[in-house]
């Protein structure tokens, strides 16, 4: 039996650097735990650790929550980063055990193959879903929003997850000792209202697309 479904693999960048290697897998299987739970009812397979703590994996029934879940995984490894590759193709291998760490096709196949192309640029997400003008246009909206990110410093990541958390700026202030003025600031310089503009319309396309396509199963 195959099935075409969404394969969603992640590679940790700079794995052999991170020194305590223990803690980080701890930080990972907890991070697949909140994906799985945030995410059910879009997940075919459960993500899990695929190899040791360099890569992991899930697949899904759609792709409109995609991005939520790279967002998501990138913010809770942080300051430690992932690539990411998206697939929409077969799977033939296990495809009945919804097991990610045994299931296999040509879904895996091209994730992988993109995965080891990004390493050796400075771009962290590619995708193929069959439609090469989508795999471009939200290809390079992740890979521009995920770049951004990247080039916040610790503060502006702590001040940002404390506001997302709150929707307020005084309580950011208070809760990290800190003036609601520099909190207006960090946001501003970060970009961070309008990042979650293109969140949000990302979002929305990714959403419309899956209805319009059909595409997956439920």
């Amino acid at each position: 039996m195959e099935q075409k479904l969404y394969v969603l693999l992640g590679d940790v960048v700079q794995s052999r650097r991170i020194s305590d290697r223990e803690d980080f897998q701890n930080r990972v299987e907890e991070t697949c735990k909140k994906i799985n739970a945030l995410y059910a009812e879009d997940m075919y397979a459960d993500f899990k650790i695929l190899k040791g703590i360099d890569e992991i994996g899930g697949v899904l029934s759609g792709m409109s929550s995609a991005y939520g879940i790279i967002a998501t995984i990138s913010e809770e490894l942080h300051p430690n980063s992932m690539r990411f590759a998206l697939v929409f193709d077969y799977i033939d291998t296990a495809i009945e055990t919804r097991n990610v760490t045994k299931m296999d096709g040509s879904a895996f196949h091209k994730a992988s193959d993109m995965l080891h192309r990004l390493k050796s640029s400075k771009l962290i997400f590619d995708m193929s879903v069959g439609d090469t003008t989508i795999d471009t246009a939200i290809a390079g909206q992740v890979n521009l929003i995920l770049l951004l990110k990247r080039n916040w410093s610790a503060r502006q990541h702590q001040v940002v997850r404390e506001y997302e958390r709150t929707k307020n700026q005084s309580a950011v202030a208070e809760n990290l000792g800190i003036t609601q003025q520099a909190v207006s600031k960090i946001l501003n310089r970060s970009m961070w209202k309008e990042i979650k503009t293109i969140e949000e319309n990302l979002s929305l396309v990714l959403r419309n697309y899956h209805q319009a396509s059909g595409t997956g199963c439920r």
